[in-house]
């Protein structure tokens, strides 16, 4: 299952990309480029490494299930505020840059 996952990983880009690329154009490739990346930033932010830690913490307390349950709801709350701060930031940083608001969020403002 995870061969043919990685399989079907390399093999689509190499179907989908002319045709995204007739479709949106050099400019639109650019802007869906730079979109993204403002984006991952505030995903980086949210996740705060939270993944590794709690996969640490888990592992080092796995014979205590009270103890283990505490630290994971802990990571979660953790990981929960962080992606609700992020978000919000990243909602006041769209609406600042008021130039680019459509290409993030569409057709719907």
């Amino acid at each position: 299952m995870t061969s043919s996952y990685q399989l079907l990983i390399i093999i689509l880009p190499i179907i989908t990309t002319p045709y995204i690329s007739r479709v949106l154009s050099p400019e639109g490739i650019g802007l869906y480029s730079y979109t993204y990346t403002i984006t991952q930033y505030f995903v980086l932010f949210a996740t705060l490494g939270t993944v590794t830690y709690g996969s640490r913490e888990i592992a080092y307390y796995q014979s205590n299930k009270q103890k283990r349950s505490e630290i994971f709801w802990g990571i979660t709350f953790l990981s929960w505020a962080t992606g609700a701060i992020s978000l919000l930031i990243f909602y006041i940083f769209i609406f600042l840059m008021a130039n680019i608001v459509f290409y993030f969020f569409g057709k719907a403002f």
